[in-house]
């Protein structure tokens, strides 16, 4: 009997010692599943980090460590695009969706958040009057891209005045938004255009002047006094046609994407 006992006695110490044996190194095994899962995230977050950071390497550093920080962080960058009726378009997509259509390919869908907020023939003075930059810092943007009616002041509005209202509207902004980036560009060009070019001229002027980031978006089209500018910028409605909303959006991508 006595026998008996100790013969069951070790065999439930075996059973166990075998049982906790296999408890230990379960649990060490599964440890080191979920290491090596944490080590590849880390890796592949690190190399998704590297690859935006020379996606972004022409934008400004600000610009690079808002899409850093996002990245870390699991958000979002803001994009605001704001202008006149040049950012949309009846019948083709606009230069603003192909340039939305373009950060999400290369940067990873919902990084970029893109939105469009265009106000037709409305000139600086009535958008100041109207308050636009108001609404402007309700959106809470990170980023600020911004056509300021230029072309449609033209005619009407001094360039004095224009850059005035300009100025006035982002001091109220940034006073809001101490961290918004505020990138400014010009319209897109006109044909044989008169007075347009110079306002256009003095326009990046005062945005060197003052420290604004100037996109100078005309490097890519045709020469205003060329007949050429015609294929991108209709003559009957002096809007960007559908060649002319897609040169506009890739000089735009070529800017915020390093190839």
């Amino acid at each position: 009997m006595r026998n008996i006992l100790l013969v069951a006695l070790l065999f439930v110490s075996c059973a166990l010692f075998i049982i906790v044996g296999q408890t230990y190194w379960q649990k060490k095994i599964d440890r080191s599943i979920e290491q090596a899962i944490a080590e590849e995230k880390e890796s592949t977050q690190a190399a998704n980090t590297a690859a935006v950071a020379k996606y972004a390497s022409n934008l400004p550093p600000e610009v690079q460590e808002k899409i850093k920080t996002a990245i870390h962080k699991k958000k979002q960058v803001r994009l605001l695009i704001v202008g006149s009726n040049a950012l949309s378009s009846a019948d083709q997509e606009s230069w603003p969706d192909l340039l939305a259509h373009e950060l999400d390919k290369t940067y990873g869908k919902g990084l970029f958040v893109v939105t469009v907020k265009e106000y037709g023939k409305t000139t600086t003075r009535q958008a100041r009057e109207t308050k636009l930059d108001e609404e402007i810092i309700q959106s809470k943007p990170d980023i600020l891209l911004w056509e300021p009616f230029i072309l449609n002041n033209n005619g009407i509005i001094a360039i004095e005045d224009t850059l005035d209202d300009i100025e006035t509207m982002i001091k109220n902004i940034t006073k809001e938004l101490p961290d918004v980036t505020v990138m400014l560009q010009p319209p897109h060009p006109i044909y044989n255009a008169t007075y347009y070019p110079e306002q256009v001229k003095q326009f990046q002027a005062f945005a060197k002047e003052k420290g604004y980031i100037y996109i100078d978006h005309w490097k890519a089209w045709p020469d205003y006094k060329s007949e050429e500018l015609n294929k991108y910028v209709d003559p009957d409605t002096d809007l960007p046609t559908k060649d002319g909303q897609q040169r506009w959006a890739d000089f735009l991508a070529d800017y915020f994407i390093a190839k």
